[in-house]
């Protein structure tokens, strides 16, 4: 993930110049189970670098034979005051089980699904929404915006070989990644929270082609058809946390359209590009590198405090302006990480025609810059 680094080495320096002892754990919280850690005043780290110098793992204590207990052993036999809880959804839910160790929790996903907004039969309120975006998310969105863009993207190979590419976005149950992809123009956007009606779908790529010949379009990894099965996945082969193993909805979805589609005209121009990884990969952008910053310094300074609870450090919109600011969110607001989960809703998504509404433009605005394609005129 782009900015982890970048937060660990914030919260090095803040706890050096604090003189606080600063250790971090070896795969997450296999590292907390196994007390396996690294003593970070001692080690190097390059914030520009993307990922986690202290590696990670998916480890769900509850699925671990007493692994519960040891963690909280392991963290009361090193006599620490507070953890930093760095993760997405899955990673934080761990930290339930830990009622009485201080906390400080911080999102990390590009899924940009760990947050809350107000219900879905509201108009949205952007300066409303509870972590706005977590840590990682806007460096992927600026990817994905790219890779389907004409300016830098896979536009210009569509057009100029007439092409239909259907590309795959991360996101297992949440849209928000293939949403963004908004930001670099494609044709349609297909996620997870709006079950596809393939023939309707069908129909409409077929217009699309025929008028512009060449089309783009983005599905995340858990999209469904509309009778609920997933695009692409094995759900006998699941995880701990419950998520099934899957297989390339962007590679299924583009052999059935190609099939489909060869009765109407030549489909041996469809393709299908998975970018996978590179959407975590990488430098960090702009605003990831600098939230990340101030996360890291705000999380030492709490504990170092002497935080005697769980906090959330959300990132939120401030009224005026594109400005942000950090804001703890307590955890007995919440009886499980479920309760801070956010999916794309009709405010943000027209299924219809499937695309981003102008409230959703309005909302990933303040994330990622919009790749202009009009002043090429070929679209």
């Amino acid at each position: 993930m782009p900015p982890l680094n970048a937060l660990i080495a914030s919260a090095k320096q803040t706890a050096f110049d604090s003189n606080v002892e600063l250790i971090g754990f070896i795969k997450g919280w296999l590292g907390v189970i196994e007390s396996k850690y690294v003593d970070l005043l001692k080690t190097d780290l390059n914030p520009l670098i993307g990922g986690t110098i202290l590696k990670s793992s998916r480890v769900k204590l509850e699925k671990i034979t007493g692994g519960i207990d040891q963690a909280l052993q392991n963290i009361c036999k090193l006599g620490l005051d507070g953890i930093i809880v760095i993760g997405g959804e899955d990673t934080l839910s761990n930290c339930f089980n830990l009622p009485d160790i201080p906390q400080v929790l911080i999102s990390k996903t590009i899924d940009n699904d760990v947050g809350t907004m107000n219900p879905s039969n509201e108009a949205i309120h952007l300066e409303s929404i509870v972590n706005y975006f977590t840590l990682g998310f806007p460096t992927a969105a600026k990817k994905i915006s790219s890779f389907v863009s004409l300016k830098e993207g896979l536009r210009t190979t569509a057009y100029s070989h007439e092409r239909i590419i259907v590309v795959e976005s991360m996101g297992m149950h949440a849209g928000w990644l293939a949403l963004s992809s908004s930001m670099g123009n494609p044709d349609f956007i297909i996620i997870p929270e709006f079950p596809l009606d393939y023939d309707k779908f069908l129909h409409i790529t077929r217009e699309r082609y025929e008028r512009q010949k060449n089309v783009i379009m983005v599905v995340a990894e858990g999209a469904r058809f509309d009778n609920g099965s997933y695009i692409s996945a094995d759900e006998h082969e699941k995880d701990d946390f419950g998520h099934p193993r899957f297989q390339g909805s962007a590679e299924t979805l583009s052999k059935k359209l190609k099939e489909d589609l060869r009765r109407y005209f030549d489909t041996r121009n469809v393709n299908v590009v998975n970018p996978s990884y590179l959407y975590r990969s990488g430098t960090p952008s702009a605003l990831d590198l600098h939230w990340a910053d101030k996360l890291g310094r705000e999380a030492i300074k709490l504990l170092s405090n002497g935080l005697e609870k769980q906090v959330f450090l959300t990132i939120n919109k401030k009224e005026k302006g594109r400005e942000f600011s950090i804001s703890p969110y307590a955890l007995s607001n919440m009886k499980s990480i479920e309760e801070f989960h956010r999916f794309v809703d009709n405010r943000f998504y027209n299924p219809d025609d499937y695309s981003v509404t102008e409230e959703g433009k309005k909302y990933l605005a303040e994330i990622v810059e919009e790749i202009s394609d009009d002043q090429y005129g070929l679209i």
